[in-house]
């Protein structure tokens, strides 16, 4: 082999490698994300003591966020990152997450869908 042949198939190498660091560096960096996702969960037709988890809180008759965290709580989570709402049918019994007291009002609103977040 002559030494033009020699320093092409080096670069070529040495290419290859530089490639392959590349390559590995992204597939670490898009591995990272996907781990910490996994703290993420969703539930579907959230629940409390039997009865659907009320879309408000009790106490102070927040709706939404603050009721999905409290749920989330109660449920080894730190807080809810997202929450999808329902209404049932009037005379339908929810239950606050707050309080768990229990309701069959007019204003029937739960969650069809809570994501909770879990620190890590």
């Amino acid at each position: 082999m002559n030494k033009q042949t020699a320093n092409s198939v080096h670069i070529r190498f040495n290419a290859i490698i530089v490639c392959l660091t590349i390559a590995t560096g992204l597939v670490l960096a898009t591995m990272a994300p996907a781990n910490a996702a996994t703290s993420a969960r969703n539930f579907f037709s959230p629940g409390y003591l039997g009865q659907p988890v009320a879309f408000c809180l009790e106490t102070d008759r927040t709706c939404g966020k603050p009721a999905a965290t409290v749920w989330c709580q109660h449920n080894g989570y730190d807080e809810a990152l997202s929450f999808a709402r329902r209404r049932l049918d009037q005379g339908a019994e929810i239950r606050f997450a707050d309080t768990g007291n229990v309701s069959s009002g007019t204003e029937n609103l739960t969650f069809s869908q809570i994501r909770c977040l879990k620190g890590e």
